[in-house]
């Protein structure tokens, strides 16, 4: 296999575990200021913890990798490992100047732990900071993907209203409603604010938005498509829909904008 650093400019390559780049080696390299490597198994570099170990005050000799997997403690985790995840590697050693010794995150907290309590609360704040920023992640996912069906339920409520009206469909029909609640949930329509935040033209908006602005969107573009489905017309669809932001969403985006300035 081959080896690769996370870093932008990775080193030569030689015959060993292949590293791989993702959101979570970036995120946990910033402990201690120290890069730790991932392998494609998704097992943690422990040579790597170490140098953060000792970037945080530990002793460089007495908690060197090779001192804890002679302890009792590390045989019998690899033990139960193994046992728990028949065929599954909880450690594996390469050698060679990029390589170093590879083990599962149960064996990086029990590393983290034998050095001293301050390195493992360390350790155990950044690992859990990885996974709350996925589970945000995946929840702003979400939400995105739920506004972007809203929209097809108001552009379809716009074509089937109009054409039952036997009344001409043109493309600002459509571009219309969604600058009416960008305008409400943005405080501008769409092309305003492609240019004051430089999102492309082939971009979409949603995907650079705050979680409560995508909400605040999602609902507004379902209550919009509602009211066209009843027939209302399009300042009166303009007063409730600022009725439900002032009332529903306002307070909430006020507060998001706080929290993230500070």
């Amino acid at each position: 296999m081959r080896t690769e650093h996370i870093n932008v400019n990775p080193t030569p390559f030689i015959p060993a575990t292949r590293f791989v780049i993702n959101e979570n080696v970036s995120r946990i390299s910033a402990l201690c200021g120290v890069k730790i490597k991932q392998d494609e198994e998704g097992r943690y570099c422990l040579n790597d913890l170490h140098r953060a170990a000792v970037a945080d005050g530990a002793n460089k000799r007495t908690k060197e990798p090779a001192k804890f997997m002679s302890t009792e403690q590390f045989s019998e985790m690899v033990e139960e490992l193994t046992t728990q995840n028949p065929g599954s590697l909880p450690v594996e050693t390469i050698e060679g100047r990029s390589g170093g010794t590879y083990v599962a995150k149960e064996l990086i907290y029990a590393y983290a732990m034998w050095v001293n309590a301050r390195f493992h609360l360390h350790v155990i704040r950044t690992f859990d900071a990885v996974v709350t920023g996925q589970i945000e992640e995946a929840a702003a996912r979400q939400s995105r993907e739920r506004a972007r069906l809203e929209s097809f339920a108001m552009t379809d409520a716009v074509k089937y209203t109009r054409l039952a009206a036997g009344k001409e469909l043109k493309h600002y029909h459509f571009s219309n409603e969604f600058d009416l609640i960008n305008r409400i949930a943005l405080g501008m329509p769409s092309k305003a604010y492609r240019a004051a935040h430089c999102i492309g033209a082939t971009e979409a908006i949603r995907d650079h938005l705050t979680p409560c602005e995508i909400k605040c969107i999602e609902h507004l573009q379902r209550v919009n498509a509602s009211l066209i489905d009843i027939g209302s017309p399009f300042e009166a669809r303009k007063e409730q829909l600022s009725k439900v932001y002032i009332q529903r969403h306002s307070r909430a985006l006020l507060s998001e904008i706080k929290r993230l300035e500070f």
